[in-house]
């Protein structure tokens, strides 16, 4: 049964409604049938949209496909293409006169979706732009949206097709070659691209051309709108509002937000107060655009691109929106979009003229953004795949085609055809992008770059990120006892790794080393300051490289990866997850852990984990000053390669006089000592050039342990962590340690530190000082971290 159609007297003018809105005065044991209510309806088909659009993202995603195709699969299933087609979809829950408050709420979420798009759209990109990204962006506008409207006006002239699709061909042509930049941005997002070199190029290049498809846009629908008035002088009076909307944005609004900015503590959340203000300001930017003749969505999105980009204002912005349209508004949207959608109308003469226009639309876009990246010298694979990343379609074109489709511009066969070519374009291009481009295989070394294999004289290079600017005492101090002279300098890399939040792109900023103002560092000035403070009293000796990325947790290893090979650094230093000594709140422990494993797995030199444990903290200070006091480090070396590179490492700062090195050798009792093996023979070469190299030098302490079983080896650890300030150890042993370490992988608690490491940093160990666990490149994946046991569920 169709929900009823109620009578509503207002004023003494009687106007036709849908459902009652008030929802059912009485049970289904009472004989009553919800679906003639407005709520009841409205709440199921909220929640049909949700099942359906999460169900084919939860079935779609192990296969390559984004979010967007899966939601618009999910759509069209629940739409007129499927369930829709069933007597209780098409009359009883997405009737036409019980779907019109279901819109409503979608031209709501769509409005908000608008401006959280802003938020995070950072025009200046643009400035930053090379001339590559310039050339495809300009290239993949204008070529496709020539070569599109020349075929359509050819096929519209000498193919005998329906005079309605013949008249909208033109207009499809046109639609089919804006390009949407935070479409790509969400694409790479889901594909885990977006601070991947190819990434990187194709966000730049979206933001070009999506800046030129959106003032086309802007000027055409205007334009249209303004002739079907059919009054004079429209279209002028209409820009002018326009203009003067973005003026009073810019003047009055955006400084409102540089206040609210101002008045909020570092470290601290926005006021929910000022979010509410901004959201007030989004609906009454909304009402200006309608009331200025432009579309309700222009004044949101106007809005949300002069909100500064990242935090605090834009993060805290998109922390309240994102999930509430993302799980919710959004499937809505694309459900409502769906129900205008039937590809059981279209004929496939009809079918086949659409397609055609669409495939020249693609091949438009694929050869401007291919023949311009061959010209700059772009291997050809990733050029290809560029010029597919271009290609992807999402939400902005529906938006774009359902406006056109109420303008009459286009048929709704025609809009039914861009829907099914939009999910074959873009659910082909989502697989095909994720199998054939890895951005970890350049990560891979053909040459040694570990501390073992840096010769003595030779520059070190050492990649130190930071979380929090908790984790700058202890790497200082690590820095310290590492022995920098001027006859083998440290050369160090800052990298600063912040969240992506409050924008959709990523960002790698390489801060000057002399700047005007050290304040323009922005929310890593405290850090890089630090260092530079600590390079100019240590002039000569260390040389310090500031760099800042700003970047999803997911893909923050490919900054750091890129960033270690390009720069040839022999060891990266990352701090370990959980340090008591970090109180900040603004770090997802389980994010930065994730973080780790994957340097491990793919970096292209030597890795060191630091676990803090409060001992260097206050002591930091002291070495930077020149105030420098003796520094207790110790060495356990078990064996295998990266026990090697620490014996490399602790066997550098024990050339220091400050540095009070202890090396622990352990042996197992009645061992027979075998140098056949490559393993065994390498191990005793270290350890005998090691000990030749430190005769006579009194800092250094060379100690053999003999020890029976896992047992004794534990004990006698345990008895020598709290005499250390540092204590250093590989992440894996030999396999003729295997033996003593049997029993401790039960209990393993953090796998990345391997089992000694993790000894070292558990809660009930009594070390004090600082634990380093290192990792030789190349790395291995350990089948102890693949583990199913240990995936995270136990992270601190």
């Amino acid at each position: 049964m169709a929900p009823k159609v109620f009578p509503m007297v207002f004023n003494n003018q009687t106007t036709l409604c849908g459902p009652n809105i008030l929802g059912s005065i009485s049970s289904v044991w009472q004989g009553d049938n919800p679906l003639m209510y407005m709520f009841p309806v409205f709440s199921l088909q909220v929640s049909i949209s949700t099942f359906f659009t999460a169900s084919a993202w939860y079935l779609l995603k192990p296969f390559g496909q984004t979010s967007f195709v899966s939601y618009l699969i999910g759509g069209l299933v629940a739409g007129p293409p499927g369930l829709g087609r069933t007597k209780l979809f098409r009359e009883d829950i997405f009737d036409k006169s019980a779907i019109y408050m279901f819109e409503t709420f979608q031209f709501f979420g769509v409005m908000f979706f608008l401006f959280l798009v802003g938020v995070k759209t950072d025009l200046g990109m643009i400035k930053k732009s090379g001339k590559k990204a310039w050339v495809i962006g300009l290239s993949c506008f204008f070529l496709p949206l020539v070569l599109t409207l020349s075929i359509a006006s050819i096929v519209q002239k000498s193919v005998q097709m329906d005079p309605n699709i013949a008249r909208s061909l033109p207009f499809a042509a046109s639609l089919m070659s804006l390009t949407s930049f935070h479409v790509i941005a969400c694409f790479l997002a889901d594909l885990n691209l977006l601070n991947s070199e190819l990434g990187r190029l194709a966000m730049s290049a979206s933001m070009i051309s999506g800046l030129c498809s959106w003032a086309t846009a802007l000027i055409g629908f205007t334009s249209i709108q303004s002739f079907q008035t059919n009054k004079p002088h429209t279209f002028p009076w209409i820009m002018l509002s326009c203009c003067g909307m973005l003026m009073f944005i810019v003047y009055v609004l955006r400084p409102i937000m540089f206040w609210i900015i101002r008045h909020t503590p570092a470290d601290k959340n926005v006021k929910e107060g000022y979010i509410f203000f901004i959201f007030v300001m989004v609906l009454v930017c909304s009402f200006f655009g309608e009331v200025a003749g432009q579309h309700y969505l222009i004044g949101p999105m106007m809005l949300g691109l002069a909100v500064p980009v990242g935090p605090p204002l834009g993060a805290a912005i998109e922390d309240k929106l994102e999930c509430f349209i993302t799980t919710l508004l959004l499937p809505i949207l694309i459900i409502a979009m769906s129900c205008r959608t039937n590809i059981f109308n279209i004929t496939f003469e009809n079918f086949a003229i659409i397609e055609f226009v669409v495939l020249i639309s693609f091949l438009g876009k694929f050869i401007g953004a291919v023949l311009p990246a061959l010209y700059c010298r772009m291997q050809y694979q990733d050029a290809l795949l560029l010029g597919l990343i271009m290609n992807v379609q999402g939400v902005f074109d529906l938006q774009f085609w359902f406006r056109a489709l109420a303008y009459e511009l286009i048929d709704p066969q025609v809009y039914s055809g861009l829907i099914i070519s939009m999910v074959i374009i873009t659910g082909t291009i989502s697989p095909v992008v994720k199998i054939l481009y890895n951005p970890s295989r350049r990560y891979i070394a053909y040459k040694r770059r570990t501390v073992q294999h840096t010769k003595s004289n030779a520059e070190l290079r050492i990649l130190a990120c930071i979380y929090h600017d908790q984790n700058v005492p202890t790497i200082l101090k690590l820095l310290e006892a590492s022995h920098p002279t001027t006859y083998s300098p440290i050369c160090v890399y800052v990298l600063h790794l912040i969240q992506l939040q409050g924008r959709a792109s990523s960002l790698l900023v390489a801060h000057k080393r002399n700047p005007k103002d050290p304040s323009h560092f922005g929310p890593s000035s405290h850090i890089i300051n630090a260092f530079r403070f600590y390079e100019n009293h240590n002039q000569g000796a260390i040389y310090v490289n500031s760099f800042t990325a700003i970047s999803p947790y997911t893909t923050m290893h490919d900054d750091i990866c890129a960033l270690g090979l390009e720069r040839r650094t022999s060891l990266i230093i990352v701090p370990f997850h959980h340090q008591p000594t970090v109180t900040s709140t603004l770090h997802s422990p389980t994010a930065i852990r994730k973080v780790n494993q994957n340097i491990l797995n793919k970096a292209p030199c030597s890795v060191g984990i630091l676990i803090d444990r409060g001992s260097t903290t206050a002591a930091a200070s002291a070495g930077i000053l020149g105030n420098r006091n003796s520094y207790c480090v110790g060495v356990i070396f078990l064996g295998g390669a990266d026990d090697r590179e620490a014996l490399a490492y602790g066997a550098r700062m024990g050339e220091d006089e400050n540095v009070n090195l202890t090396v622990f050798r352990f042996i197992i009792y009645k061992e027979k000592i075998d140098h056949t093996t490559n393993e065994k023979k390498q191990d005793y070469d270290e350890i005998n050039e090691f000990r030749i190299n430190s005769v006579g030098n009194k800092n250094i302490v060379y100690r053999e342990e003999v020890v029976k079983d896992g047992i004794e080896l534990v004990s006698t650890i345990r008895s020598m962590e709290k005499s250390f300030e540092l204590l250093m150890v590989g992440r894996q042993h030999g396999e003729e340690s295997s033996q003593l370490l049997r029993g401790l992988e039960e209990w393993n608690e953090f796998p990345e530190l391997g089992l000694i490491g993790d000894l070292l940093a558990t809660s009930d160990s009594g070390c004090t000082g600082s634990v380093l666990v290192v990792q030789q490149q190349p790395c291995t994946n350990s089948s102890l971290l693949d583990s199913p046991k240990y995936h995270f569920g136990n992270v601190i």
